[in-house]
């Protein structure tokens, strides 16, 4: 897992250091498990959150629930099918491994929607 920060600053990273050639495989992001994430988006929520495996037959639904278009979600599902299948790893043999440094909860924190103010009021 990894998030857009993280990807910011190594893209910067790597576009303002020293200069390379040749192929250069980087990859960026932390191990964490789905009961890792749960537990920090529910401190995050202050709610009971909770990990679930989602049966295959059902991940179509499931991205559907995200936002991904009906008849669309079969990238999404390639992905998440090379990922069980081990074709996709952290750890790799040659590959430069950068740890990701904005958990899930500090994510979370950094992207909740502020409460609305109402007009006119001086509510801050």
């Amino acid at each position: 897992m990894v998030a857009t920060n993280d990807i910011g600053t190594e893209v910067a990273t790597l576009l303002t250091g020293p200069a390379w050639s040749g192929q250069r495989v980087v990859e960026l992001g932390s191990l964490v498990t789905a009961d890792e994430v749960a537990e920090q988006l529910g401190e995050v929520l202050n709610l009971d959150v909770k990990a679930f495996a989602v049966p295959r037959a059902g991940w179509a639904e499931a991205f559907e629930q995200f936002g991904i278009p009906k008849g669309h979600t079969g990238p999404a599902e390639e992905m998440f099918e090379a990922v069980n299948a081990g074709w996709m790893d952290l750890g790799v043999e040659g590959t430069e491994h950068v740890a990701g440094t904005t958990s899930a909860a500090m994510y979370s924190r950094l992207h909740r929607t502020p409460p609305r103010r109402k007009s006119g009021t001086d509510q801050a």
